[in-house]
C-alpha cells in the first residue's frame, strides 16, 4: 500500500477538493467530484492545480490518495493493482472483482498530553505525573473518554459503496463520541471517503472547523498558542487497510485476502507552498526516530570490526537497548539519511 503516511488536508470549501502532492516538490493534483484526476490535454498526465481556493475563495481540502502495488518477478519496480488481474493469496487465486478499505479516523487531542516544544517527538513515560494532560480538570474516566472524537471506523469498497461519511450520526449500530455543542464552530464530522473509478482510496479530512465548549464571560477564550483547555478541532489521523476480493474459478466462490501492512493517513492543517522541499523531510524524521527508538539499522551498532556482522534486536529487548546502546560506526548514536517525503514535505501531526 502506497503511501505508507498519506496527508490530507482541511480546508472550508464545502465540496470542492484536489489530491495531495504525491512527489517531492510538487502541486496537488485537479481531480473530479469523485477523486478521478484530470489529465493533461496530451492525456499523459495528472493536472496539478492552479488555484487552491473555490469560486467563493473557500480553501479546498486535499485528499489523501492510497494505491495498491504489486511486486513480483514480472514488475520488480512494482505496478498498481487494478480490477481484473489475477491475484493470489490464502491459498486461493483468482480475478480480483472489487477492493475493500477501511479507515479508522479519530482526534484525541483533547484527552491526550499537554504540547511542550519537542518532547513529545521523544515519547513520554507512561502514567508520569510530571506529564500535563489537556482538560486536567475533567477527571472522571468516564469525561475523559468523551473528549476523543471518535466516529468510529468507515469501509468503501471499488464497485457498489464508493462513498462513506465520519459524522456525528451514523445508520448503524456504532456509538460515536463528538463534543458538545461548540463556539463558534461545532464539529459533526472528521471527513470522509471515496473511491475513484480505478479502485484508488481517497480520503478527505473535516473543514476546519474549532470551537470551546467553555462558557461564560470572556468565553470562548483562546489564552496561549497551544493547549487551551475546552478547544476542539477537527484534524485526525489514523489506520488504513485494504482487503483484495476475488473470484476464485476453481471453487465458484468469491475469497479474500488481506493487504499486509497497513498505512496510516495524517489531516493536518492546509499548506499552499508544497513545491517549495523542506530541508529536513517527514521521512527524514520517521527514519531517523526508527534507527534511535526500534533498532531498525543495527548495523550501524557494534563493535570496532564487527560492523560487517549487525545485531539482530528482537522488540522485546528494545528499552535495553535505548538505554544502553554502543556506539556507532560513525562515532555517534544515530544517523539521519537525505531522503524525501513522499509528500514533498514535512508535517507538524497532530497528536492522537
Amino acid at each position: 500500500m502506497h503511501p505508507g503516511i498519506g496527508i490530507a488536508r482541511l480546508g472550508d470549501s464545502p465540496d470542492a477538493f484536489c489530491i495531495s502532492p504525491e512527489k517531492p516538490a510538487a502541486l496537488p493534483l485537479d481531480c473530479d467530484e469523485m477523486g478521478n484526476p484530470l489529465l493533461s490535454p496530451d492525456g499523459m498526465s495528472e493536472r496539478t492545480v492552479t488555484q487552491f481556493k473555490d469560486p467563493q475563495g473557500r480553501i479546498k481540502r486535499q485528499a489523501a490518495r492510497f494505491h495498491l502495488y504489486v511486486y513480483d518477478e514480472a514488475s520488480p519496480e512494482g505496478r498498481p493493482l487494478k480490477i481484473g488481474d489475477r491475484v493470489k493469496g490464502g491459498g486461493n487465486e483468482g480475478t480480483l472483482v472489487d477492493i475493500q478499505w477501511r479507515v479508522y479516523l479519530a482526534n484525541k487531542k483533547s484527552v491526550w498530553y499537554e504540547f511542550n516544544s519537542l518532547q513529545g517527538e521523544h515519547g513520554y513515560q507512561e502514567n508520569d505525573p510530571n506529564q500535563p494532560r489537556r482538560n486536567a480538570d475533567i477527571t472522571d474516566a468516564g469525561a475523559r473518554q468523551r473528549l476523543i472524537i471518535d466516529p468510529g471506523a468507515q469501509i468503501v469498497n471499488a464497485t457498489t459503496r464508493r462513498r462513506a461519511r465520519f459524522d456525528r450520526e451514523r445508520p448503524d449500530q456504532y456509538a460515536p463520541t463528538f463534543p458538545p455543542p461548540l463556539q463558534p464552530r461545532s464539529i459533526d464530522t472528521l471527513g470522509e471517503l471515496r473511491t475513484d473509478g480505478e479502485g484508488r482510496l481517497l480520503v478527505l479530512g473535516g473543514h476546519g472547523h474549532s470551537g470551546s465548549f467553555k462558557t461564560g464571560f470572556g468565553q470562548p477564550r483562546i489564552d496561549t498558542y497551544a493547549n487551551n483547555d475546552g478547544w476542539f478541532d477537527d484534524t485526525s489521523d489514523g489506520p488504513v487497510m485494504a482487503r483484495l476480493v476475488m473470484y476464485c474459478e476453481n471453487v465458484g466462490r468469491l475469497r479474500y485476502v488481506d493487504v499486509e501492512g497497513p498505512a496510516w493517513v495524517i489531516v493536518g492543517y492546509p499548506a499552499y507552498v508544497p513545491q517549495v522541499l523542506d530541508m529536513i523531510t517527514m521521512d527524514d524524521v520517521v527514519y531517523d526516530m526508527g534507527i534511535r527508538q526500534f533498532a531498525t539499522r543495527t548495523d550501524l551498532y557494534g563493535q570496532p570490526g564487527g560492523y560487517d556482522r549487525p545485531v539482530q534486536i528482537p522488540p522485546t529487548t528494545w528499552p535495553r537497548w535505548r538505554t544502553g546502546r554502543p556506539a556507532s560506526a560513525s562515532g555517534t548514536a544515530t544517523t539521519t539519511r537525505g531522503s524525501t517525503a513522499t509528500s514533498g514535505r514535512s508535517c507538524s501531526a497532530p497528536t492522537r
